[in-house]
C-alpha cells in the first residue's frame, strides 16, 4: 500500500475516489471535482451537490484539466491537501468541455434512496394503517360525538312517543 519511489513519497491510505480535474493552475496540486447526487424523500426530487478537493498530483502522473482521476486518501500534505492522484483513468482535451462533469456524474448517481423511501411506502400499504394526524383525530372525535347525539335524539324521541301514547290511553 506504499508508494515509495521516491524518497519523499506519499503513503495513501483510506478512501478512493474518482473525479474530473477542473483546475491544474498550481504547482503539483489540482483541484479534482465529484458531483454528488443524493435523493430527498421529502421533495421527491434528487439534490445535486458539488465537492471540490485539493489532490497532490506528483510528477510521474502529471493530471491536466479535464482528465478523469482517481484519487486516494493520504496524510495531510498541506493545509487543504490531503489526497493524492494516483492514476489517470480517462485523457482529457487539456479543457473542461462542457457537460464532461455533468456525464461522469451519471455513473455516480445512486438510486439507493429512492428505492429505500419506495420500500418503506410498500410497507405501510401493505400492513400497517396511516395514523390520523392531529386535524384526523379532531375530526373522528367530532363526528363520535355528532352520531352519539343522534343517537340520543332518537331515544328521546322514541320516549316522548311512548308518553304520549300512555297518556291518550289513559283518557
Amino acid at each position: 500500500m506504499m508508494d515509495k519511489t521516491k524518497k519523499n513519497a506519499v503513503s495513501r491510505r483510506g478512501f478512493l475516489m474518482q473525479g474530473v480535474v477542473v483546475s491544474d493552475k498550481r504547482k503539483r496540486t489540482v483541484t479534482v471535482q465529484r458531483d454528488l447526487v443524493t435523493y430527498v424523500p421529502k421533495y421527491k426530487r434528487y439534490a445535486r451537490k458539488i465537492s471540490k478537493i485539493a489532490a497532490h498530483n506528483p510528477d510521474e502522473i502529471g493530471a491536466h484539466t479535464g482528465d478523469v482521476v482517481e484519487i486516494a486518501e493520504c496524510r495531510k500534505i498541506s493545509k487543504t491537501k490531503a489526497w493524492i492522484v494516483t492514476k489517470i483513468i480517462a485523457k482529457g482535451a487539456g479543457h473542461l468541455v462542457p457537460g464532461q462533469v455533468k456525464a461522469h456524474d451519471e455513473a455516480q448517481r445512486s438510486h439507493e434512496g429512492k428505492e429505500k423511501y419506495r420500500s418503506n411506502k410498500a410497507q405501510e400499504k401493505e400492513g400497517k394503517e396511516k395514523k390520523p394526524d392531529a386535524k384526523g383525530k379532531q375530526h373522528a372525535q367530532k363526528k363520535n360525538i355528532e352520531e352519539e347525539e343522534e343517537q340520543t335524539q332518537t331515544v328521546r324521541e322514541e320516549e316522548e312517543l311512548v308518553r304520549d301514547e300512555e297518556e291518550t290511553a289513559k283518557e
